[in-house]
């Protein structure tokens, strides 16, 4: 990790950019121990536990029972007004695409707040669901009555609030939802969603890895390769690889 820690720092003089090069690095007996910006996994998880909370006492302090839609609202209030998260709508830094990091900033890709919804939502018994549709990754409750989903208060319906500007905008697939087309989509299990989390991931570090050798593909070779007769360049030598290997990694 170290060398490849160099080797990195290196890809970024190249490109012209001024980094600093850190090996102090830290070995852990545990994931559980390994602290993330100074907390560990279960503290983290407690924040989780605290905005339910949030959500908790604003359907308290306005006297709300449990319909539906009104919780939906509360939970909107407090985590993307109260709390302000918001999505990044072209995924730009990993920092975005990490449950921990999502928390502490309130910035966060929208498979990463649609975790954050999913997960809030659960501890205040609501099951919540989703999908991919094209591009996007959509969620919304186990409903009997989707349509209510759709109705549009305020501007914008509930469903479009719980999912950002993708379902109003008439270039995605999702703008094309309705209550009952909302019914026909496969819903993505636990699994599938960790799955697009990760490949959100390895697009985005194959894409910074490769920055200084754009078009490379997963299948291009890692190093040059030269011609026996041809004397190859400073740049080009053997042992300088094409890609950033801590991004590679």
């Amino acid at each position: 990790m170290v060398f490849n820690r160099e080797m990195d720092a290196c890809s970024f003089l190249n490109e012209g950019i001024d980094v600093c090069s850190s090996s102090n690095a830290r070995e852990w007996d545990s994931v559980e121990q390994m602290p993330l910006d100074g907390k560990t996994i279960s503290e983290w998880l407690s924040e989780l536990d605290a905005i339910a909370k949030e959500v908790e006492a604003e359907l308290v302090s306005r006297d709300i029972g449990c319909h539906l839609v009104e919780v939906l609202q509360a939970v909107n209030l407090v985590l993307f007004e109260l709390r302000g998260f918001k999505r990044s709508p072209v995924l730009v830094d990993s920092k975005h695409s990490y449950l921990h990091l999502v928390l502490s900033s309130g910035c966060g890709s929208a498979i990463l707040l649609s975790i954050i919804y999913i997960e809030v939502c659960r501890r205040l018994g609501l099951t919540i669901v989703g999908s991919r549709v094209g591009e996007d990754f959509l969620i919304w409750p186990q409903t009997t009555y989707p349509e209510e989903l759709f109705k549009v208060t305020s501007g914008h319906s509930l469903f479009a609030v719980v999912n950002g500007r993708c379902v109003e905008d008439p270039r995605s697939m999702a703008s094309d939802l309705t209550g009952s087309s909302l019914l026909g989509l496969e819903i993505a299990s636990n699994r599938d969603i960790v799955g697009i989390a990760l490949a959100n991931l390895i697009r985005f570090h194959w894409k910074c890895a490769s920055r200084s050798n754009l078009g490379l593909m997963l299948t291009s070779p890692l190093r040059h390769a030269h011609n026996a007769d041809e004397k190859p360049n400073k740049i080009d030598k053997p042992n300088v690889p094409l890609l950033r290997p801590q991004d590679l990694k």
